[in-house]
């Protein structure tokens, strides 16, 4: 699959989230090393106001340069980002890009299988086109 080029939206200590406008979904590619927790809570905020202003509902989030959620970074991902409103989004997608060591740890079959939380369907990934052409077959 042959896309266009990325679009910077926002960025700042805890990544960036860039538009992939030919696959009609963002990319939040996380830094490396510790971040605020209002760092990530902005990225994300862009994050989703970025998706509900295209009217796009995939997302690649790019951790394999990253540090870790600390626990109450897991809780508000998970309470607060992922709790958009059905009414406001269709279902919604997101590959996650984990570092190849942290993916050979994980069984091929959970790797391999499409999971859920909250509103999220997710899938893990090791490389960028990989993820791209699962989102590419999605509604």
């Amino acid at each position: 699959m042959t896309l266009g080029k990325l679009r910077v939206h926002f960025r700042n200590a805890a990544g960036q989230v860039l538009e992939q406008p030919t696959g009609r979904y963002i990319i939040i590619r996380y830094s490396s090393g510790p971040r605020r927790f209002a760092d990530l809570q902005t990225l994300l905020g862009h994050s989703k106001q970025l998706l509900a202003l295209r009217q796009w509902h995939k997302v690649v989030g790019d951790h394999r340069r990253m540090t870790p959620f600390a626990p109450a970074e897991s809780a508000w991902v998970t309470d607060c980002w992922l709790s958009m409103p059905r009414t406001r989004m269709r279902d919604f997608y997101g590959a996650v890009l984990l570092p190849a060591e942290v993916l050979a740890r994980i069984p091929v079959e959970r790797a391999l299988e499409e999971a859920t939380a909250n509103a999220l369907t997710y899938r893990l990934f090791a490389e960028e086109p990989e993820a791209a052409a699962w989102l590419a077959q999605l509604p």
